[in-house]
């Protein structure tokens, strides 16, 4: 039995003894070894992943803050300034050392599911470690990235920068078969409100949202690369919308864990409130931005543009080229095309366009300059037509024309893009030469009306040069000039632009006719005479066709005219009702910029299906009955195609004007239709 007890005491004994017992020496080779790194050495797929995970964080950081800052996407290897300098390498570096020795990862690694860890004891490394290992990126990356793919073939898969700060990566450790992963982990809420909000919220989904704003805003405006982009936006807003959800979820729920652990509630509900807040900018975007333009997004996706194309159309002589309708994908290209197989150099180009893609009219600005031609506004020009307008050497609004300006819209809810839109707007407008006091008022204009300056307003900015008041015209200077030349000449007239679209190929003739006379050695004078000759031909039924308040307006005008013309002398009221139109070149400015101011009102006028037929017996008696002066044919020779018509004296004819302008409304408007009519 004793025996027994011994022996079953003895092991007892035997282990007190172990325990107390000092360790045993150990080797030297045994002291200097280093403790192996916690975890297996990451591969070099993963590292890559992370890495690119972590550039397109970065890039969606810095590009809407170069925007704020310089109005700039990404800046140039060589930028020294201040903001580009901060922007694209401290913030980079602030993030990497902050989350190397805070979380011994990137949010790419952790994503990656890779970490960073100290050679020797395996835990984070520090903040001075973080450094070196930072400035040791560019030991690395220097050599075409040499030190980077180093991890490849090094025994430990250590890049060169871990091994001057004496750093790993290695795989996150393996988790027992109840313990969640990262995601599932953060979805339950289950880790801390700080890693949950500001990790996987803030600097997840927020650089995400941003960078999908981004590139819808990119394509609202731009129009750059639209079928990528669109492929791009159809996928990643639904990922994000799932990514979203992921990060509100699990920071709402690790918010309510921390406020049942004792936390603050003034965090926890701060924290909530910017959820919330986040939430519903981003249901906004999606639901005010990006859903009304799904199917436009779809459509360019398989590349055809929602909006159109513009219609380009080359005039008979190749000098002219028309731009109707919307700026759509491809138009600068097609642009360029036309303007390289032209039969000769395009000397103008007219525009009537609601606008379009912005990229596209920057192309074409470029296309406009380097060819040297003139603009001119035939209709609207609005929004972005408004750049390629701009880019003529010599510009010009035609009569009903307008040059419409507003503010840009990214086509997000989100006021940094809509601000960042518009600075970009305002910058190239300042490259376009518009005034300040233009932008600022094109800034205040909401995005969904139109603000149209007016003529005299633009004139004196030197926007558009200034509107011929009369019908003369600048001549070709070339001495042989050809009747293209002269037409030309006469088109950049509104009135005689307005007169061609009522009597087509009323231009080409007058030219000829200019052209005839040159080459017969007529002056000036006589050249502008000529083409003044054609267009009495049409004047007749021009009178007769507008309606009757027209009318009336031609005679007070005329009235004017003739008692400039009697009181200045020198037979020069006879010449005018006798149609010799070279004379009506020295009436006074003003009066002839009110008889052209009528010619364009009336060759826009509706004109009649069927002009009157002669005077009847009665009509005739109807108006003899109430004036002293015969009133019929009285103004037949005023256009006279060829002149020579023997007129009645100038006090006679202002007698019957002011006679038949008191005359009740029906009979006023019988006689001075009678004063054209034989």
């Amino acid at each position: 039995m004793a025996k027994s007890i011994d022996r079953g005491i003895a092991p007892d004994a035997e282990d007190d003894d172990l325990q107390t017992r000092p360790p045993p020496l150990q080797a030297p080779s045994a002291v200097r070894r280093v403790a192996a790194p916690v975890g297996q050495p990451a591969g070099l797929f993963a590292r890559l992943c992370a890495l690119v995970l972590d550039a397109l964080l970065m890039l969606a950081l810095s590009v809407p803050l170069m925007w704020l800052a310089y109005r700039e996407r990404i800046a140039r290897l060589d930028d020294l300034r201040p903001l580009s300098l901060a922007i694209n390498w401290l913030l980079p570096a602030l993030i990497c050392i902050v989350f190397w020795s805070w979380q011994g990862a990137t949010p790419g690694k952790l994503l990656a599911g890779i970490r960073v860890i100290d050679m020797r004891s395996g835990a984070r490394p520090g903040l001075w470690q973080s450094l070196l290992r930072w400035l040791g990126y560019f030991v690395s990356a220097l050599p075409l990235g040499l030190g980077l793919l180093w991890a490849a073939i090094d025994p430990d898969k250590r890049a060169w920068h871990d091994r001057l700060a004496g750093t790993q990566v290695v795989r996150r450790r393996p988790r027992s078969g109840d313990e969640p992963g990262y995601f599932a982990a953060h979805w339950r809420g289950e880790q801390s409100l700080m890693q949950s909000f500001w990790l996987n919220n803030m600097l997840l989904s927020v650089p995400l949202a941003f960078a999908l704003t981004g590139l819808m805003t990119w394509i609202s405006l731009k129009g750059e690369a639209l079928q990528a982009g669109s492929i791009a936006m159809l996928i990643g807003w639904p990922l994000m919308l799932i990514v979203d959800v992921w990060c509100f979820v699990g920071a709402w729920r690790a918010a309510a864990a921390y406020r049942q652990m004792g936390g603050s509630a003034l965090w926890a509900n701060l924290a909530r409130l910017c959820l919330a807040l986040g939430a519903l900018q981003t249901l906004a975007s999606a639901l005010i931005g990006f859903a009304p333009q799904a199917g436009e997004f779809m459509q360019m996706a398989r590349g055809v543009d929602p909006i159109g194309q513009a219609a380009l159309k080359l005039s008979d002589d190749g000098r002219t080229l028309r731009l109707d309708g919307p700026i759509g994908m491809g138009d600068a290209t097609r642009l360029q095309q036309v303007l390289a197989t032209a039969p000769q150099p395009v000397r103008l180009i007219e525009l009537a366009s609601p606008g379009g893609r912005v990229h596209e009219a920057e192309r074409m600005v470029a296309l406009v300059r380097k060819a040297g031609a003139d603009t001119r506004a035939v209709g609207g020009c609005e929004s972005a037509c408004t750049l390629v307008f701009l880019a003529g050497a010599q510009r010009q609004l035609m009569p009903g024309a307008q040059l419409g300006f507003h503010r840009a819209s990214s086509g997000t809810y989100n006021p940094v893009f809509d601000e960042v839109a518009n600075q970009h707007l305002a910058s190239t407008y300042r490259d376009m030469g518009l005034p300040e006091s233009f932008i600022t008022r094109t800034l205040r204009t909401p995005a969904h009306s139109m603000w149209y300056p007016g003529s005299e307003e633009l004139a004196s900015h030197a926007l558009i040069a200034a509107l011929p008041r009369t019908l003369e015209v600048t001549l070709p200077g070339d001495g042989a000039a050809s009747a293209i030349d002269f037409r030309e000449a006469l088109r950049s007239n509104p009135a005689w632009y307005r007169l061609e679209l009522r009597y087509p190929g009323l231009l080409a003739r007058a030219a000829a006719r200019m052209q005839q006379v040159r080459s017969a050695g007529g002056g000036d004078a006589a050249q502008q005479g000529a083409a003044q000759q054609v267009l009495a031909g049409h004047m007749p039924e021009l009178l007769l066709g507008v309606p009757a308040g027209l009318r009336h307006r031609y005679l007070q005008v005329l009235r004017a005219q003739l008692e400039a013309a009697q009181t200045g002398g020198g037979g020069l009221c006879q010449a005018l009702l006798a149609g010799q139109l070279n004379h009506r070149r020295h009436l006074p400015a003003e009066l002839q910029a009110r008889e052209t101011a009528w010619l364009i009102a009336a060759a826009d006028a509706p004109a009649v299906r069927r002009l009157p037929a002669p005077p009847s017996a009665l009509e005739l008696e109807v108006v003899r009955r109430d004036l002293s002066v015969p009133v019929p044919g009285l103004l037949q020779g005023v256009w006279a195609p060829a002149g020579g018509h023997t007129a009645r004296p100038c006090n006679q004819v202002i007698q019957a004007l002011d006679e038949v302008a008191a005359l009740p409304a029906a009979q006023r408007e019988l006689a001075q239709r009678l004063m054209f009519q034989s």
